[in-house]
């Protein structure tokens, strides 16, 4: 068996790792990013949604990392059918239009621009609940910090709850809506749920990621706006 020296292997260490990282499909994985898929429900039959439609492109194109399906009830049976698979889903009788969903929230009966865009904002946003001094709060954060921009769409926002009595109080109406215990901290609203707690990246972390990636898909260089039937 033929060794290297010290000096040489460290020498092929360097080559190896040049060739890595300059391979393009490392850099592309490196470079990833998930855009949330978000449904707009209408009926051209009942009313003109142009209006609501035009808002929400142009949110899109300001916010990026989104990705736009606008689905007609009047044009294909399928459409009826997924929304009322939606409407199941939430335990309801039926969906009001316009409607929008994504990210296991569905917002329905829109009337303005101002309220998609407000709603919109509303649902692209992930809340962590955090105190100094945390230990497992430092832990999400740096977790959130290094994953953030894999979701460009999404803001991250972070509220003490020590410090912050009104932060503390809207954290503690959150848990009782989702009918949970805030036994520890931090607490990650996002997703229409939430996550009690951070023990390390390969466990709660990759918790997170896997409902935000089921939540979206891989983003491409095509439009982000598309007309699709569903399936």
């Amino acid at each position: 068996m033929r060794y290297l020296r010290s000096g040489a292997v460290s020498k092929y260490v360097i080559l190896i790792a040049i060739s890595i990282f300059s391979n393009p499909q490392f850099a592309s994985a490196q470079q990833a990013t998930q855009c949330f898929s978000i449904e707009f429900f209408y009926d051209s039959s009942t009313g003109d949604a142009s209006e609501l439609r035009a808002s929400l492109e142009k949110f899109a194109d300001e916010r990026k990392g989104l990705l736009l399906n606008f689905r007609d009830v009047h044009e294909d049976e399928k459409v009826q059918q997924r929304l009322d698979q939606i409407a199941k889903h939430f335990g309801l009788a039926e969906i009001s239009l316009p409607a929008m969903y994504g990210l296991n929230n569905i917002i329905a009966d829109l009337k303005s621009k101002e309220q998609v865009e407000s709603r919109l904002s509303k649902i692209l946003q992930l809340t962590a609940y955090v105190r100094n001094g945390c230990p497992h709060c430092a832990a999400a954060k740096a977790f959130l910090g290094k994953y953030g921009d894999r979701y460009p769409a999404l803001k991250i926002v972070y509220k003490e709850v020590i410090t912050s009595q009104a932060a503390n109080q809207e954290m503690q109406a959150v848990v009782r809506r989702y009918r949970q215990q805030a036994a520890s901290l931090p607490v990650i609203h996002y997703c229409n749920g939430l996550t009690i707690g951070f023990d390390r990246e390969a466990t709660t972390g990759r918790k997170v990621m896997q409902t935000l990636d089921y939540w979206s898909r891989a983003c491409s260089d095509e439009k982000k706006t598309a007309q699709k039937k569903s399936e």
